[in-house]
C-alpha cells in the first residue's frame, strides 16, 4: 500500500546539524535566479509562498507542474506572482504571471513530466542572469556533487521539518536556502518496499549522516559518507532546481518533485524531474543548454534484445512503472534478473497503454471485461518470419483478494501479452481468478513462473508488449514479472537438413517445457 503514498510533494531544504541553518542561507543567498512563487490565498487575504522556481530566460520561470494540480484547486495566472531577491536575500521585485504552461496534463509526480513554465508579465530584473541547463549525458551525473536550492520550510537533519510547520503550511521565513548532496540515481524512482528501481525521468538523492541505517539507497551503490553541507529537499518549495557545476558554472539538471519522508530527516530520498529530455520545449522559450547530448530511440532488430533482463530494461521501451528488482523475494525464471511491471506509483491510463502498444482503443477493457483504471507496460520491436516462435516466462503477483473470496470480479487486476504489426494478438496471462500460492514478496499472492509460447503467422515487423492493469480503481496493487523472452527462428528454405533438425529439436524441448509448467 505504501507505494501509492510513499512520496509527497516537497518544497524546501533541510541541512545537516553540523552545517547549521546559517550555512544553508549562505549557500542559497547568491543564487538570485532561484525565485519564490507566491499564490493568492483568500484565507490569508494576500499572496503566500508555496513553490520555488528558476529564471531560465528573461521572462520565463521553470518550476513543477504539481504546484498547479487542479485537484488542489484551480490556479490561474492572476493568482500568482514571482518574487525576486538579491544576493543578500533582500527583496527586489514582485512580477505578475501572464501564462502557465505544461508539458502534458497528467499531474503525475513520478512519470517524469512534472515540469511547468510561468511566463512573466514583464522581464525579470536586469541584475539577475537566467540559469542555464545541463545538456550532457544524464548518466554522467551519477556520483556528482550537486546543489539544491529552495524557499519555504526549513530544519535540521536529526529532526527534520517540525510537523507543526507542515500543518501550518505557510510558516516560512522568506529566505532562499541551499544545501549539497550527491546524485545517486538517474532515470529512476526507487521503491524501498519492493526494492525496485522503476525507470522514469527522475533523479534521486538520499540524505546521509554517517549511519548505515539511513543510507536508504545503499542497494543501488549510494555512499553513506555525507558531504560537509549535506542536505535534503523538504516540504516548502517544489519546483526548486538541482544544480551541478560544469566549467565553473552551475547548471540546472532537475526540478524538485517529491520525497520519501514528509519531515525530510536523515534517510530521506528526494526526487527531481530531469530537464534534459525536454530540451526542445525549453529552448523554444529561450532557455540555454550547455552540452549537445542527444537521446536515441531504440530501433527494430532481427531478434529480441536483453530478453532475460540481465541488463535491466535496456532495449525495452516503458510506459508507467517498470523496473528490474534487486531483491523482490521470489526466484527469477532465468539468470539473475527479471522485469517487474507494476500497476501503481507511475501507472498510466488504459488508452495511453493501448496507444503505446499499437492496440485499438478499448482492447484492454474488452479483454478483461472490466475497466482498466490504470496500468503499465513494456515493449520491444523486432522483425520475424512466419513460423518463428515467441516464448517467455511470467509470474503474476497481487494484493487483490481472489475473485472467489471477494464474491465478484469487480477489482479483477490482470496481466496480458500483446503483439502488433503484420499479425495482431492480445491475450490474458493471469488475473485474480488464477491459481495462486502465498508470496514471499511485498505482494500477498503469486502464480509462480509459467511459460507461454506464440507462433508468428506472417513475416513482418512486430511490437511485443507485456502489461499489468488495475481494474476499476486502485484498491490493491498487482505486478507482472517477465523473464526469458526469446524468439526462436525457423530456418530459411535453403537451410541444410541438419540445421533444420537442430531447430526442430529445440521446438520439441519447448513443447515439453510448456507441458511441464502448465
Amino acid at each position: 500500500m505504501a507505494s501509492q503514498s510513499i512520496q509527497t510533494s516537497v518544497r524546501s531544504i533541510v541541512i545537516n546539524d553540523t552545517a547549521t541553518e546559517q550555512t544553508a542561507i549562505e549557500i542559497g543567498s547568491p543564487l538570485t535566479a532561484v525565485t519564490d512563487i507566491l499564490f493568492f490565498d483568500e484565507d490569508e487575504d494576500g499572496f503566500v509562498s508555496k513553490c520555488t522556481g528558476s529564471l531560465i530566460a528573461e521572462n520565463y520561470i521553470l518550476t513543477a507542474q504539481h504546484c498547479f494540480d487542479p485537484l488542489s484547486g484551480e490556479v490561474s495566472p492572476e493568482d500568482l506572482t514571482v518574487r525576486f531577491r538579491d544576493e543578500n536575500n533582500a527583496f527586489l521585485e514582485d512580477i505578475a504571471v501572464s501564462e502557465i504552461s505544461f508539458l502534458d496534463e497528467t499531474f503525475n509526480l513520478y512519470d517524469g513530466t512534472d515540469i511547468a513554465f510561468l511566463k512573466l508579465a514583464e522581464d525579470a530584473p536586469e541584475s539577475i542572469d537566467p540559469l542555464k541547463l545541463f545538456g550532457g549525458d544524464p548518466d554522467e551525473l551519477i556520483g556528482s556533487n550537486a546543489t539544491l536550492v529552495g524557499f519555504g520550510l526549513r530544519g535540521l537533519g536529526s529532526e527534520g521539518v517540525d510537523e507543526e510547520l507542515i500543518e501550518s503550511e505557510f510558516d516560512q521565513n522568506g529566505l532562499r536556502w541551499g544545501a549539497e548532496n550527491t546524485i545517486d540515481v538517474v532515470d529512476g524512482v526507487f521503491d524501498p518496499d519492493l526494492s525496485v528501481l522503476f525507470d522514469s525521468n527522475i533523479i534521486e538523492l538520499d540524505f546521509d549522516d554517517d549511519n548505515s541505517s539511513t543510507n536508504t539507497l545503499v542497494s543501488l551503490g549510494s555512499s553513506p559518507v555525507p558531504l560537509e553541507n549535506e542536505g535534503s529537499g523538504a516540504v516548502g518549495d517544489s519546483g526548486g532546481p538541482l544544480l551541478v557545476e560544469k566549467n565553473d558554472e552551475l547548471l540546472i539538471v532537475g526540478v524538485l518533485t517529491g520525497g520519501l519522508f514528509p519531515t525530510s530527516e536523515f534517510g530521506n530520498i528526494f526526487d527531481y524531474t530531469g530537464v534534459s529530455k525536454y530540451r526542445d520545449a525549453i529552448e523554444k522559450l529561450g532557455g540555454q543548454f550547455v552540452g549537445d547530448f542527444v537521446m536515441e530511440e531504440p530501433e527494430a532488430t532481427d531478434d529480441i534484445q536483453n530478453g532475460s533482463f540481465e541488463e535491466g530494461l535496456s532495449g525495452w521501451s516503458i510506459i508507467g512503472a517498470a523496473g528490474s528488482p534487486t531483491d523482490l523475494g521470489t526466484p527469477t525464471s532465468d539468470g539473475e534478473s527479471d522485469a517487474l511491471i507494476y500497476n501503481d506509483l507511475i501507472a498510466v491510463s488504459d488508452y495511453e497503454i493501448e496507444e503505446f502498444l499499437g492496440l485499438t482503443a478499448g482492447s484492454l477493457e474488452n479483454l478483461s471485461g472490466r475497466f482498466p483504471f490504470e496500468g503499465s507496460a513494456i515493449k520491444q520491436t523486432f522483425t520475424a518470419n512466419a513460423g518463428d516462435m515467441v516464448s517467455f516466462d511470467f509470474n503474476f503477483l497481487t494484493d487483490e483478494l481472489a475473485a472467489e473470496d471477494f464474491g465478484e470480479e469487480m477489482f479483477n487486476d490482470f496481466s496480458f501479452v500483446s503483439l502488433s504489426g503484420a499479425d495482431t494478438y492480445l491475450d490474458l496471462l493471469a488475473d485474480t481468478s488464477s491459481d495462486f500460492v502465498p508470496s514471499d514478496t511485498y505482494f500477498f499472492n503469486e502464480t509462480g513462473y509459467q511459460s507461454f509460447y506464440y507462433e508468428i503467422r506472417e513475416t513482418g515487423t512486430y511490437t511485443l508488449g507485456f502489461g499489468v492493469a488495475d481494474a476499476e480503481e486502485f484498491t490493491g496493487f498487482s505486478g507482472l514479472l517477465v523473464d526469458n523472452v526469446a524468439l526462436v527462428s525457423t530456418p530459411e528454405p535453403t537451410t541444410t537438413i541438419g540445421l533444420f533438425a537442430t531447430v526442430f529439436g529445440a521446438f520439441s524441448l519447448l513443447k515439453r517445457k510448456r507441458k511441464q509448467f502448465q
